[in-house]
């Protein structure tokens, strides 16, 4: 009984750690990649108010979003400049945005297909210039594409995350009871499954900030957990 216990949770851990680890991985590349591409350069302050998808899928329409808020005193209107990837000349837009003091405005736009480059990936950088006194801002965003003819990309991040977490839960407290009680290398396995939960939980948020520095490191950390947990594994047997 012990015996099955202990394969169904290594099983479920397994899987859990596969698409919690992979989705993270991936959609960090994605913001990583999004850096280095083509776009202008200016060497800005980042800006935490571009919002893009995650995921879109081959199908999809993905909406990227973009607040900008007037703290000033005076009337402002920014020019806002929009990039977007193309497998040919990318995208280059100009929109102004007339701002009442105390006032955040909002701006969109569309990527599809179309937009796709280096096969899986959109990116799209978004730049404000300068309206006294507000300074100038720039971000950059990856979207990972996906061809799913059923699926939309919201629909992936939610599954993904839920049977991640549910997957990752499940095995380590299966673990915890087909060992228990727990002797040593038992219980560091235990603990390094929990620590590996805690950490694909910050690569998620990491991805969610724009964080990807962050991503990168708990990327890093994952995959020495992961072997942590394969030897431990392998040795209490």
């Amino acid at each position: 009984m012990k015996k099955s216990l202990r394969f169904i949770s290594v099983l479920l851990f397994s899987i859990g750690t596969l698409l919690g680890v992979g989705f993270f991985g991936a959609t960090t590349w994605a913001d990583v990649e999004s850096t280095f591409y083509g776009f202008a350069r200016y060497g800005k302050r980042a800006t935490t108010a571009l919002h893009c998808p995650l995921v879109v899928t081959t199908q999809e329409i993905g909406t990227i979003t973009f607040g900008l808020h007037n703290s000033s005193e005076r009337s402002i209107q920014p020019t806002v400049r929009f990039q977007a990837s193309s497998e040919g000349v990318f995208r280059d837009e100009s929109t102004s945005l007339p701002l009442e003091p105390g006032e955040t405005g909002h701006l969109q736009w569309e990527v599809s297909s179309e937009n796709v480059d280096l096969e899986r990936f959109i990116f799209a950088k978004v730049f404000t210039f300068a309206s006294y006194p507000l300074t100038d801002v720039e971000q950059t965003c990856g979207i990972l594409v996906l061809d799913l003819p059923i699926l939309n990309g919201q629909q992936v991040t939610i599954l993904t995350l839920v049977v991640s977490f549910a997957c990752l839960s499940g095995g380590i407290a299966l673990w915890i009871r087909a060992n228990s009680p727990l002797r040593e290398k038992s219980l560091d396995t235990a603990r390094a499954m929990g620590t590996l939960l805690v950490t694909i939980i910050v690569g998620l948020v990491s991805i969610l900030l724009a964080w990807w520095l962050l991503g990168i490191l708990t990327f890093m950390v994952a995959i020495l957990l992961i072997g942590v947990i394969i030897a431990n594994t392998i040795q209490s047997r």
